[in-house]
Formats: structure tokens, sequence, C-alpha cells
């Protein structure tokens, strides 16, 4: 059993005590390099494959664009026919003669009432879907990897704060280990003790785990699991000022202005609106402008070489087609009131987001507050018990201990709410459509 002599001569001041718990270790704190989150950052949107991916696809649609501007550029098309060519003409010599024809023909479109600007404008709708759709997977990877940064280094705190606690009632009791063997007889202070030190260990084992998963989280984003010397050298990234708003409805202002989830939807709106306009000239007829220059030789059973050039304007107009114009314009119609729609929904989406994320972030505030307010009256509880102490009044050991176990845990929960805080400002700028490497100070 132990004695509670034992137990007063392991006490010392709370305050001393406290202060060397949280004292920062010199050491170690040259030991760790800095690791910070910008860098990580950076290279993160230059290897990322889903990144890499989406800036192909962008580049692709601006290809598109180039191929739908060239139906306003002319063309030229040469042409080479050879071949035997028998012909029988009635009342007519026959002839016999190996044939070849050579042409050269140039166009130039001149009106389709809309048919090529139309298609112009699809794929520029569809380039800024792209375009969004890459800035997106930017701000997704980016928020991905600021999340699981600093959620290691949340883990990181709190598992730290859980060995303080741990070793706290360790140094304070004197035991080394919490299981109780059945019939142990163990006084009633002795169990309270050991129950405090079996909690202690509990919570430090869910922390290790939780550090684990949050390492897992981080290679999962970065490609690799940090060192325990990386982790030792990571830093919370300090926002620029002025980046998160003061008012909620700034914040809203600003998602819908750049939230690239309603730009992607806004450049549908004018694909479909584009396409709707191509599709509606197959209704009118097409005129170009055609230059010829034919070189035939011994064609049409004529012998000998012919040479024809002409110039003219060609107009071609699609009478009926078997009401798959119609049928096709329709078909726009209902996309265009599809891509509308689907525009407001997300618009309202966006919102809601935005004001969740705003709610969540305010929340945060006070509680980093409310956390602080814990710990300063932990900490004037354990004043009180060192000065009852010092007057030579009783204290209990587990009075001691639960009120190092609530400072210690008060502390690491503020710690903790800071992290969560910067984690919200991350989601809300997120939802804003302002994630980038800029917003990461360092």
């Amino acid at each position: 059993m132990i004695r509670p002599g034992i137990f007063m001569m392991r006490w010392l001041p709370v305050c001393l005590l406290v202060m060397a718990l949280f004292a920062p270790c010199a050491a170690s704190a040259q030991e760790a390099a800095n690791f910070p989150l910008k860098p990580l950052l950076r290279d993160l949107a230059v290897t990322h494959e889903r990144i890499q991916a989406a800036q192909a696809g962008y580049e692709s649609s601006q290809h598109m664009i180039g191929k739908a501007q060239s139906a306003w550029y002319p063309r030229l098309d040469a042409t080479t026919e050879a071949g035997y060519e028998v012909m029988d003409k009635p009342l007519q010599t026959s002839t016999d003669y190996w044939r070849n024809v050579e042409g050269l023909r140039a166009s130039q479109l001149l009106y389709d009432f809309g048919g090529a600007s139309g298609n112009i404008d699809l794929y520029k709708g569809l380039s800024g879907e792209m375009k969004a759709r890459m800035n997106q997977t930017v701000q997704d990877v980016l928020v991905q990897g600021v999340t699981a940064y600093l959620l290691t280094i949340r883990a990181r705190e709190t598992l730290k704060y859980a060995f303080q606690s741990e070793e706290n009632i360790k140094r304070l009791s004197g035991m080394q280990e919490a299981l109780v063997a059945r019939g142990a007889g163990l006084s009633y202070e002795e169990l309270q003790v050991k129950a405090q030190l079996s909690g202690s260990q509990s919570y430090r084992v869910t922390q290790e785990r939780a550090l684990v998963t949050a390492k897992n989280d981080f290679r999962s984003v970065f490609g690799f699991e940090p060192t325990d010397a990386q982790i030792r050298g990571m830093e919370i990234p300090t926002l620029p000022k002025g980046l998160v708003p003061d008012q909620l409805e700034v914040a809203l202002e600003t998602a819908v202005k750049n939230n690239y989830q309603l730009q992607e939807l806004e450049s549908s709106v004018a694909r479909v609106e584009g396409d709707l306009k191509s599709r509606k000239a197959t209704f009118y007829p097409k005129f170009q402008l055609v230059g010829e220059t034919l070189r035939k030789e011994n064609d049409q059973g004529n012998s000998g070489v012919q040479d024809e050039n002409r110039a003219h304007v060609l107009m071609t107009y699609n009478l009926f087609s078997g009401m798959g114009d119609t049928e096709a314009v329709s078909a726009a119609n209902a996309d265009l009131t599809a891509a509308r729609k689907n525009l407001l929904d997300r618009r309202r989406n966006v919102e809601e987001n935005v004001r969740n994320a705003w709610i969540d972030l305010m929340t945060l505030r006070k509680n980093v507050e409310l956390y602080q307010n814990q710990a300063n009256i932990t900490w004037e509880f354990l004043g009180l018990i060192k000065k009852k102490k010092a007057m030579g009044g009783e204290v209990n050991l587990l009075d001691i201990l639960v009120g190092e176990r609530d400072y210690i845990s008060a502390v690491s929960s503020r710690v903790a709410a800071d992290i969560d805080e910067a984690i919200a400002a991350y989601k809300l700028l997120y939802q804003m459509g302002n994630i980038s490497l800029d917003t990461v100070a360092r």
C-alpha cells in the first residue's frame, strides 16, 4: 500500500510543477527543424495527379476553342485522281484513256446565321467549365493539405498534453501502474488515484491512435508519412490580415463572385447557350465564297489537257433532315433549362455552406475564449490548494490530481480549439473560393 507520507513528500508546489511540465525543452526545440506548410502546398500544387489531370483537361478545352474558330478562316483543299476511263458513246467514237484530274479549292465562310459563332461560344463555355473545375480541384487539394497538416499538429499537441497529464499523476502519486488486481485490498483513496491514472492512460492511448490516423491522412494527401522530427517542426500557418471577413454578408458576396463551383455552372449555361445557337443555325442557309482551279487530262473522253478556273458564292440550305434538327433544338432548350436550374440550386447550396462555415468559425472562436477562461479558473483553483498547503491545511491528493488534470485538459482543449479555429477559417475561405498558395502566410 502507498503511505500517505509518501504522497505528501512527492507533492511539490503546484505552480512550480506546472511550470516544469510546460516549460519548453531547449534541446528539443533545437533538434526540431522547421517544417512549414507553404512549401508543401507549393509542391502539392505542381505534382498532385488530380491537379495535373484537371490542367490537361483545361488545356484540351483551349485547343477546342481554336478548332471552333478555324471555321472563320479560309480553307484550302487539294485533290487529285487518276485512273483508267473507258467511255462508250452512242453514235460517237468510244474512248479509252488514262485519266488524271488535279484540283485546288479555296473556300471562305461568309455567313451561317450563328452556326460557327455558336460553336465558338460552346467551346468557350466548355473551357470556362474546365478552368473553374481546375481551380476547384486546386482548392480541393490545397484545403485537404492544410487540413491534414493542421490535424497532425492538433494530434501532436493533444498527445503531448496527454503524456504530461499521465506523468503528472505518476509523479504526484508515486504510482506507475493503474491496473488493480482483484482482492488487492487497496484503500478508497488509492483506488481513486488509480482510477485517475487509468483514465489518463486510456486518454493517452486514444491520442496516440489519433496521431497515427493524422499521419495516415497526411500521407494520403502529400504522398509520404512525416517523420517525428518533421511533426515537431510543424507550425500553425498565419492567415494574411483581412482575408477572413468580419461580416457574414461580405463572405456571402465573395462566395457568389468567386466560388469555382458557381463559376463552373455559369460557364455550363454559356456552353449550352452556344450549343443552342449553333443548332438553330441549321434552319438557315450557309454562304461561302469559293475559288477553284482544275487541271484535267483526258477527262470525260476528251484527249489532251484542259484547265478550268472559277470563283463563285455557294449557298447551301438543308430543306429537310427528318426532324433531326428540330429535335436537336428542343434537346438544347431542355439542357439550357436544366443548366440554369442547377446554377440556382448550387447558389443556394454555396450560401448554405458559407453560413455553416461561418457559424463553425464563430463557435470555435468562442470556444477558444471559454477554454482559456477554464484554464484560468483551474489555475486559480490550484493556487488556492497551494495557499492552503502553505498555511498548514490538510490537502487531499485527489484534489491536487483533479486540479492538475483539469488544468492540463483545459490548456490542451484551448490549443486544440486554436487549431480547429484555423481549420474552420480555411474551410470558410474554401467555400468563398479564396483558397490559394497566397492565403498561407508562412
